[in-house]
């Protein structure tokens, strides 16, 4: 019952950070320690459907009492909502900071150095500099969307591309959505759900397909190279989390002018609680081998 309740809590932190752009909700599952184990139940699902389910189940509720729970006020903290840049903004991307460093040693742990040799360095490093160029590009203006059959076909398509966060770590679905300029409507027909405005699931249903669509096929693919290139995968995985800070930092240069020495001291603050929280959580799972 415990590990069941920790899967849930485990998956409520993918959850919010599924919403966060620059952060990758794969990346929160292999610093808490589920990665493995949740790829090889989605890739056996049909073969292992009980034991399959038994792994998935508390793992998703989590993930959407993180996501629908925390879309409203994570909107409210970054901002998303609001012309101006709250003060909230900054602290809460280090907290977000905190998380993946305190996630790192687990990591680490599983990064052969020996064996991923020349070639694994070099992955690093592209995949470190991909994660931080991206922020660098200029996200487009949000985009507005309606219920009309095209609108739900983009929603499939860009639930495909968020899923791409639960599945590889490293990867920011959100922040891709972001440079779409689709990240507000997605967090506001959260929202609206939760509200009570059921008009918003002409959205949300497509965009959860695409979710599902994605993480199976891109779920094979990690399985495969778990399997086959074990070293060099986690080599390239290695780079886009070490990489995720050098992000979040580059998205919010912007809070910097107007962050106060109260603000600097909540960052701090918000930083070493969430190191703590991703530490103890990869800590309490000595479970997770390669499948």
């Amino acid at each position: 019952m415990l590990n069941w309740i920790l899967d849930v809590l485990r998956g409520a932190v993918m959850g919010i950070a599924n919403i966060i752009p620059g952060v990758s909700g794969g990346t929160m599952a292999v610093s808490m320690g589920i990665y493995d184990r949740m790829i090889y139940a989605v890739n056996n699902i049909v073969k292992k459907f009980k034991e399959s389910l038994k792994t998935l189940l508390p793992i998703v509720i989590g993930m959407l009492i993180g996501l629908f729970a925390f879309a409203a006020l994570i909107g409210h903290l970054l901002g998303t909502d609001s012309s101006t840049i709250p003060l909230t903004r900054l602290p809460t991307n280090f907290a977000f900071i905190g998380l993946i460093l305190g996630g790192l040693p687990a990591i680490y742990k599983r990064v052969n150095i020996k064996k991923a040799g020349v070639p694994g360095l070099i992955l690093f490093i592209v995949f470190f500099a991909i994660v931080v160029v991206l922020p660098l590009l200029t996200a487009p203006e949000a985009r507005k969307v309606d219920h009309s059959f095209p609108v739900m076909l983009l929603m499939v398509g860009l639930g495909a591309i968020a899923s791409a966060a639960m599945v590889i770590p490293g990867i920011s679905g959100s922040m891709i959505i972001m440079l779409l300029g689709y990240y507000d409507s997605v967090i506001n027909a959260m929202n609206e759900l939760r509200a009570g405005d059921f008009s918003a699931v002409a959205i949300l249903i497509p965009y959860l397909l695409g979710l599902l669509i994605g993480i199976v096929f891109i779920a094979k693919l990690m399985n495969f190279l778990l399997k086959k290139h074990t070293a060099m995968t986690f080599a390239a995985i290695f780079g886009l989390v070490i990489g995720s800070p050098v992000a979040l930092l580059v998205q919010n240069t912007d809070c910097f002018a107007i962050a106060t020495p109260g603000n600097w001291v909540a960052c701090a603050v918000c930083c070493v609680l969430g190191f703590l929280v991703a530490y103890l959580l990869s800590r309490l799972d000595k479970s997770e081998t390669v499948q």
